[in-house]
């Protein structure tokens, strides 16, 4: 009894480490239960005691449930490297900005650019123009998806 006791005691005590970095230095990092992210392979939460991993990340949100009440912070990354071991999750990303510090504004004209570009790639039929452009209108999506999700 004693023993079932003092691992249900460990099993509240698990957390991990989230830390998202990007060129332009720290942009997160806290203490949580679990980390949701978008890896090239698909969507793959992390929660304590997992496997070691190194991942590459795709377009897309991080999404940390906190310690305390399980509230959870949205971070838009336009890919990047995860590792993770010993319950402490690093991302290195080309660029993140937490769900709260994004302009809405500044990403719709993002976006309305980005479809241009494509149309005008597509008129004069060079793909690598357009390829540039879909990746600029899917970072544009991301940065709007994340930030309908701010509280």
């Amino acid at each position: 009894m004693a023993e079932e006791s003092q691992s249900k005691s460990n099993l509240v005590k698990k957390y991990l480490t989230v830390n998202i970095f990007s060129p332009q230095g720290e942009v997160y990092s806290n203490r949580a239960y679990a980390c949701r992210v978008h890896s090239v392979d698909g969507w793959l939460t992390i929660l304590p005691d997992h496997l070691p991993l190194l991942t590459v990340l795709d377009i897309g949100a991080v999404v940390v449930t906190r310690l305390g009440e399980g509230d959870q912070d949205h971070i838009a990354i336009n890919g990047g490297a995860l590792t993770f071991h010993d319950n402490v999750i690093d991302i290195a990303a080309t660029y993140a900005i937490r769900a709260s510090d994004i302009d809405e504004a500044r990403v719709k004209i993002l976006k309305n650019q980005a479809e241009a570009d494509m149309q005008e790639a597509l008129n004069r039929e060079d793909k690598s123009s357009y390829r540039r452009a879909q990746i600029a209108l899917n970072r544009a999506l991301n940065q709007i998806k994340v930030s309908a999700q701010r509280k």
